[in-house]
């Protein structure tokens, strides 16, 4: 009898620690969430109505006549009247407020207070939810603390599963007998007796087994929780706990979060039908799922308003409309990450800081520079670019990058943008072809060359290491004679930079400067690196391309901007980071040769299509077709596109024939302003022939202008093959010199 004692102590004891293991500290794994950069509103801002619209149905706004609650906008003439929700930025909390939003066309004209008529100068909107990181068990909620549940909601509940709740210490004798008889009066189980408390000791603690030894381990440990805990601390355990969903493989905890993906609501703006609708998921989430059983969801909620009409919940005219309502639910559930390659670069990047388990259970906050209306442009110009393709497994990677700040603002990792699996956008290794000339170029104008300096294009034969000969060639396997380097850098040449790179150290000039933004990953670095037979990622190349959009300096491409813990304390702010460690004025002139690319290169397709705007890029193709590159940039905005086949089989695509023409499809979607280059004091131009090299009239054949450092123009003058008109301006211009 003693041994039953202790024994009966020593069980009752280990029940005890379960519950102390779970109740105290952090008593759920609390998913992270991954925040769009927020949408600053202002006068003059370039914004059509319809990309706000996308802005606010991506953060879960509904389109409503009249505001009546916050998370709500209406939309009449170009006017949007905005009712935002209260929330914790990293910087400073943002209450609830009604605003008007004026457009004139596709530009911001005005903003207001709607309660006062007041203008706003700038209004921050509630950032979009982009992912999540869950944890191992694949269980999603939102944890919300006892003074934030709605007070409606606790009256519907303990209406329909325990009205005793504050009267019981965790089992209700008289459920029970009562549950029991109604059972065996219907031959089956119709009615349960558990309390909530019994309910939460078995979803928390027990299996769903049905035994006696189950049975009594819940009321004991519902008894233990009583005990333990006050009610309200049971009853808030109870709200976040319950299960009521499935999203695909992930369970969704707690009415918060089912409140979020079935109405796209906080829980305590829902109406008293929709919260009739949750309450009434808990006897059976399966059976009553208002996506998959809509009719038996409607009769379930039903129910539930008529168990609130005798509990004087509702009136008997309030009860009769509210039944008369549609189930009010989204047709379809969102996936959980949307967005997964620009997520699985917010994980590598955040990896640095915080481990995969502090991701997953610590409910952090994580503020990116995801912009929303950008990753729209590039799925959507992404989508049309590849439908010129007949060649359906083609794959892509792109990425959308502000070279100036470093931000990385949208991307891709396949060419079906949800698409979950292999990220090429940061995994993929690829060779990267003439995309490397420009770090070529670098070296060679800071030892001194000039875009106006005289180039061979002409064979070589180089003896390895092995005995064998490497004889590169061009791409159009043609020799072109004697040039100026830009003209072999704007049709990308292969056999003048080859020359060029092997003489005067030019091979280690190059490796040098890829070092600096630590893109060199061969210990023995071969001839072949100056045609680009390097591999990097997309996202690497991204990097290489910053640098050089960005004059020289060099600014780490990144998605996150702060990090805040579940008190809404600040973590991790990422500070702007930028270097000059490449010399500008040299900077300056490779931008200028990649402007000629798109002008008069072998991006010249741009200049075609977009006649009013420049462009600087560069385009890059790899052996038999297998990689085709495009890197170029515009007014902020840098876009790197690749595109190739997995099993590394030709695609027959050149950089020219394949991402270029997927960058000026996502250019058309952005519509963003010409490229400036800086100005440099430290820079003297001249029109020069860009053939021979010399000094030429402005509209002579072959005419351009470059620039130079000072004292490096070319010191003669090339023949001008114009008019006589313009001879005749040029002969007068040499003797007034």
């Amino acid at each position: 009898m003693i041994l039953l004692v202790l024994a009966g102590i020593l069980y009752a004891w280990y029940l005890d620690r379960l519950i102390e293991q779970r109740f105290d500290g952090e008593t759920w794994a609390r998913p992270s969430r991954v925040f769009a950069r927020p949408l600053e509103l202002f006068t003059g801002l370039k914004l059509s109505p319809q990309q706000l619209t996308y802005e606010l149905k991506l953060a879960d706004y509904q389109p409503v006549k009249v505001l009546s609650k916050p998370g709500q906008f209406s939309l009449v003439d170009d006017v949007f009247e905005i009712y935002s929700r209260e929330f914790h930025f990293a910087d400073h909390y943002q209450s609830e407020e009604k605003i008007r939003v004026y457009f004139d066309d596709e530009e911001i004209q005005e903003l207001e207070y709607m309660s006062s008529n007041d203008e706003l100068l700038f209004f921050q909107l509630t950032p979009a939810v982009i992912g999540s990181y869950l944890p191992g068990n694949d269980e999603d909620r939102l944890v919300i603390n006892t003074e934030n549940i709605p007070q409606s909601l606790i009256d519907i509940l303990l209406a329909v599963e325990d009205h005793r709740f504050y009267e019981h210490l965790g089992i209700s004798p008289l459920s029970i007998m009562r549950a029991l008889m109604a059972n065996l009066k219907a031959g089956k189980t119709v009615q349960g007796g558990s309390t909530l408390t019994q309910q939460l000791a078995k979803n928390m603690f027990l299996t769903p087994e049905r035994s006696i030894i189950r049975k009594i381990n819940e009321a004991l440990m519902s008894l233990m929780l009583e005990i333990r805990f006050s009610k309200e601390a049971i009853l808030t355990a109870y709200i976040n706990e319950v299960f009521l969903l499935q999203q695909k493989k992930i369970a969704v905890h707690g009415f918060a979060q089912a409140s979020k993906l079935l109405f796209k609501q906080p829980l305590k703006y829902l109406s008293k039908d929709k919260l009739a609708l949750l309450v009434g998921m808990v006897k059976g989430p399966s059976v009553y799922n208002p996506l998959v059983h809509p009719k038996n969801a409607l009769k379930r909620r039903n129910q539930v308003l008529k168990i609130m009409l005798q509990d004087n919940q509702v009136s008997s005219d309030e009860y009769h409309r509210l039944i008369e309502r549609p189930l009010g639910v989204v047709k379809k559930l969102p996936p959980v990450n949307p967005f997964p390659a620009y997520l699985d670069l917010v994980k590598k990047q955040l990896k640095k800081n915080y481990s995969a388990e502090d991701l997953a259970e610590k409910g952090l906050s994580i503020f990116t520079a995801f912009d929303p209306v950008k990753q729209r442009q590039l799925e959507q110009g992404l989508k049309n670019g590849l439908n010129r393709f007949s060649n359906h497994s083609i794959q892509s990677a792109v990425l959308i990058a502000d070279y100036l700040s470093g931000d990385l603002l949208a991307m891709v990792g396949d060419r079906n943008p949800t698409f979950p699996g292999y990220n090429r956008a940061i995994f993929a290794q690829r060779p990267i072809g003439s995309l490397i000339k420009p770090m070529i170029l670098y070296g060679l104008l800071m030892d001194g060359k000039t875009l106006a300096s005289r180039v061979e294009d002409r064979p070589i034969r180089i003896k390895q290491s092995n005995n064998q000969i490497w004889s590169p060639e061009n791409y159009d396997k043609k020799l072109h004679g004697e040039m100026t380097l830009y003209r072999a850098f704007v049709n990308s040449y292969n056999l003048p930079f080859v020359h060029l790179g092997l003489e005067n150290n030019g091979l280690q000039r190059l490796t040098d400067n890829l070092e600096k933004i630590k893109l060199v990953r061969q210990q023995i670095i071969y001839p072949s690196l100056l045609l680009g037979a390097t591999v990097m990622t997309p996202f690497e190349v991204t990097q290489m391309y910053q640098v050089i959009a960005n004059s020289g300096y060099f600014t780490p491409l990144t998605t996150i901007r702060q990090v805040m813990d579940n008190k809404h304390e600040v973590l991790t702010r990422i500070p702007l980071y930028s270097a000059e460690i490449f010399d500008r004025q040299s900077m300056i002139q490779v931008q200028r040769a990649l402007i000629g690319v798109t002008e008069e290169g072998t991006a010249r397709y741009l200049n075609t299509r977009y006649a009013d705007k420049t462009f600087a890029g560069k385009t890059g193709t790899t052996n038999d077709l297998r990689d085709s590159w495009f890197a170029g940039f515009s007014d902020r905005y840098l876009t790197v596109v690749w595109l190739g086949d997995d099993e590394n089989q030709p695609i027959d695509l050149t950089g020219s024939s394949g991402a270029l023409r997927i960058w000026a499809d996502i250019m058309q979607q952005m519509d963003d302003a010409s490229v400036k280059l800086g100005a440099e004091p430290g820079l003297e131009w001249e029109y020069i022939n860009s053939l021979q090299g010399g000094k030429t009239g402005k509209h002579c054949n072959d005419s351009v202008l470059l620039p130079f450092t000072l004292g490096s123009k070319p010191d003669f003058s090339s023949d001008c093959d114009a008019n006589y008109l313009e001879k005749g301006i040029n002969w007068l211009h040499k003797q007034f010199q």
